[in-house]
């Protein structure tokens, strides 16, 4: 059994279609159970009976409260969801021997927002518990972020463009990260996201004969947003086109794959 948590988001959605779309990503007697509003993960004895009785194998942990300026207004949701429900699952994944892939963010490298911080919590629970972590960037095709609200823009209206940096990955990255992450080592992993680019660059690639306004950066938004924390060092992963994140404070720590980091002297 195969359970998606969270299978009601954006990156949720598409990992449940994609699984049921492909029957070879399945071994021959997994089903897939795709939950979100009917398991509430604060909840702990409900995520533990839930877990004893449908007894999955691998977890996809993709539930969570997301956005920056959403943690800002009410950091103790996001911490009640992203740690302590974090915490339910990894829990409740050991009472029945079944893997925890858990996505993250990048907002949690060297976080300065109570989201980013709740996430590199979660990312530390789950490495503690020998669980996998895949660390996403900003995914265009996701609900809520700046390009939904381009899309509603009149013509006639110009883009309104923060004044920021980002790293950009597909939903097919995101999606295939997640899927070789059922067979990766305990670890924290990435997909290349290519270079930072300027939204200012970003709107007008994508709307070359419109005219743009600069708007404030909301609460929690920051103006740069790193590849990888200060401390890590990004490692490629033999034989895969993935990354592996390592930071000095992980406590499990998976065998080294290369003899050097990217970007050391």
């Amino acid at each position: 059994m195969i359970l998606v948590t969270g299978a009601k988001g954006s990156v949720g959605r598409r990992l449940v279609e994609r699984l049921l779309a492909t029957p070879e990503v399945l071994a021959e007697t997994q089903q897939v159970f795709a939950t979100d509003l009917d398991l509430d993960v604060t909840n702990r004895s409900l995520v533990r009976t839930f877990f004893e009785t449908i007894r999955p194998e691998i977890v996809f942990h993709l539930a969570g409260a997301k956005h920056a300026f959403e943690g800002e207004l009410e950091p103790m949701h996001a911490t009640q969801v992203n740690v302590n429900g974090t915490m339910n699952v990894l829990e409740a994944a050991k009472s029945v021997g079944a893997k925890v892939v858990f996505s993250s963010t990048c907002k949690a490298c060297d976080p300065e927002t109570a989201y980013g911080a709740t996430k590199l919590i979660a990312e530390r629970l789950v490495l503690n518990a020998g669980g996998v972590v895949v660390r996403f960037y900003n995914i265009p095709e996701s609900d809520g972020n700046v390009f939904r609200l381009w899309e509603t823009i009149s013509t006639s209206d110009p883009i309104p463009v923060t004044d920021c940096w980002r790293y950009f990955i597909s939903m097919e990255q995101a999606l295939d990260l997640t899927l070789a992450a059922r067979d990766l080592p305990c670890g924290r992993y990435i997909c290349d996201p290519g270079l930072s680019r300027h939204m200012q660059t970003v709107a007008e690639d994508l709307y070359p004969r419109r005219e743009t306004v600069e708007v404030p950066r909301r609460r929690g938004d920051r103006f740069r947003e790193p590849l990888k924390a200060e401390c890590e060092e990004i490692w490629p992963y033999k034989g895969s086109p993935y990354c592996e994140v390592r930071s000095p404070y992980d406590v499990r720590q998976p065998a080294l794959t290369v003899s050097v980091p990217i970007g050391a002297a």
